[in-house]
């Protein structure tokens, strides 16, 4: 089964963000190593996802 193949770790981070006042939504792209965040800028700045993401133990950039 394909979800055998994901790691905890990523499942996590997603848990992890979707749990932070703001975001609406977090989703990790395991073999690409990517996340999308959505977030509401009036809540949450960029640089506090970033932030957070970060805190996590895993680098994170802004991609437009």
């Amino acid at each position: 089964c394909a979800m055998d193949a994901i790691d905890p770790v990523w499942i996590g981070i997603a848990g992890t963000l979707q749990r932070v006042p703001g975001i609406r939504s977090a989703a990790v792209h395991y073999a690409t190593k990517e996340a999308e965040v959505v977030y509401d800028p009036t809540v949450i700045s960029a640089t506090a996802v970033i932030a957070k993401i970060d805190a996590t133990g895993f680098k994170a950039e802004p991609v437009n």
